[in-house]
């Protein structure tokens, strides 16, 4: 009895079609003049391109144009928020102008 069903692909069953007589190749990654890093066909030699990036919510990168609701670069450079070492009290007595001259007892964690 044969029944059908759903398996992931192996790798060695998937190849890349060569651009120049879409047929399928061997890839091998090599780099430009330019110092960048491409797939090459080691049939042809040609450059195989990458697809282009495409997030989850179908937005691509590349292709983005800013709206009237966007964040601007000078608000996005500006930090609001200043990470410190300190606890909330102490970023409150600093704003508050109060200096403690207590010091905490030690607290032991078994």
């Amino acid at each position: 009895m044969y029944i059908a069903r759903e398996a992931p692909l192996l790798l060695r069953q998937i190849s890349l079609v060569d651009p120049q007589d879409r047929k399928p190749t061997e890839v091998q990654w090599r780099y430009t003049e330019e110092g960048e890093r491409v797939r090459v066909s080691l049939r042809t030699g040609r450059i195989i391109p990458l697809p282009v990036h495409q997030r989850r919510d179908g937005i691509i990168p590349e292709q983005w144009k800013e709206g009237p609701k966007d964040t601007s670069v000078d608000d996005l450079l500006d930090r609001t928020y200043r990470p410190s070492l300190k606890t909330f009290e102490e970023e409150i007595m600093e704003l508050q102008g109060i200096m403690e001259t207590r010091r905490p007892k030690k607290s032991y964690w078994y």
